[in-house]
């Protein structure tokens, strides 16, 4: 059985940009701070000099005057004490943060934060919904005529549209 290659923080990085271009709310100005990657020490300095700092999350948008900073990171992944202090530092000045692990959270954070237009329903979710659905259909508790009425009301609906 082949093992699963985990998606990388690059990779995800770049899902989220392909979604702020295709859905990101009018007004929305985000970036990636090209902050990471090896340095050798004369340049290091040198950047830290001009006001680089460590730990910047991978992506800032700002939209309406308001900053927000989000730490990506690969599933099991987990951010550094310099991440840390960051995004203390961000929030402190008024800014919102976030560290989202994986692609999903991710989005999800950023539809919170008003910044994407729509919402993006992962194949977990849907799968959910239709052992839900399943699970409904066969076991058929008393409060199902009521909870079918409202659903076709559109009340309380919670089925993911695709």
């Amino acid at each position: 059985m082949k093992r699963r290659r985990a998606t990388s923080e690059q990779a995800i990085q770049r899902a989220i940009f392909q979604h702020l271009r295709a859905r990101g709310a009018p007004g929305v100005f985000a970036f990636h701070p090209a902050n990471g990657g090896y340095r050798k020490r004369v340049e290091a300095a040198i950047m830290k000099g001009l006001g680089v700092v460590a730990g910047v999350p991978d992506v800032i948008a700002i939209r309406d005057g308001r900053v927000f900073a989000l730490e990506v990171k690969a599933e099991g992944g987990r951010a550094t004490d310099a991440q840390l202090a960051c995004i203390a530092a961000l929030r402190e000045a008024g800014a919102f943060t976030c560290i989202a692990e994986g692609l999903d959270r991710a989005l999800a954070c950023l539809e919170s934060w008003g910044l994407l237009r729509g919402h993006v329903v992962t194949h977990g979710q849907v799968f959910q919904e239709l052992r839900r659905s399943v699970a409904a259909r066969t076991r058929r508790p008393p409060s199902v005529a009521t909870t079918s009425n409202a659903v076709m009301k559109g009340e309380n609906n919670h089925v993911a549209y695709l």
